[in-house]
């Protein structure tokens, strides 16, 4: 199974949350906007739906 590319992180300094390239480390934008004040179902949703647009664009997507 492939590896998942973002992920979650927590702030430090707030209640809010960052989409985190496991790359880079860093938190991930999307269409110019950087995912780092998101609050947790924002969050869940974004982690997962750019974990599948990775998936589709590396041709790692599972087809049922």
């Amino acid at each position: 199974m492939p590896s998942l590319r973002y992920s979650a992180r927590k702030n430090d300094n707030d209640e809010y949350w960052s989409v985190i390239d496991i790359f880079t480390g860093q938190p991930t934008f999307y269409k110019d906007i950087q995912l780092d004040c998101l609050d947790f179902d924002q969050l869940d949703d974004m982690v997962d739906c750019l974990n599948y647009m990775n998936a589709q664009r590396m041709g790692t997507l599972k087809q049922p």
